[in-house]
């Protein structure tokens, strides 16, 4: 989306996990047996800023933990989402 001229926003979330498939672990957690349900995807959030150049798009994405299956269920939801726990991602010619 447009915020002035050249300066463009973009809202985005990404959703995954990762399990362990080929060690042998004693912590029945970690492997993967299929999804139980979607409490077992972790899932990000965020908001970035994107500048075109012409020759090329400068972006700044700041994005946060909005879910994380790892934590106590009452703990999962929004816990992360605070300024020092942000991650910020700065690119140079990448569409995301």
């Amino acid at each position: 989306f447009n915020i002035f001229n050249k300066l463009n926003g973009a809202l985005f979330a990404d959703a995954g996990n990762i399990w362990n498939v080929f060690d042998n672990v004693t912590d029945e957690e970690s492997v993967f047996e299929g999804f139980k349900s979607l409490q077992d995807l972790a899932l990000g959030t965020g908001i970035g800023f994107r500048y075109d150049l012409n020759f090329f798009v400068i972006r700044l994405d700041v994005g946060f933990k909005t879910y994380n299956p790892a934590k106590e269920m009452k703990e999962r939801w929004f816990r992360d989402i605070v300024p020092n726990r942000a991650v910020l991602n700065i690119g140079i010619n990448y569409p995301f």
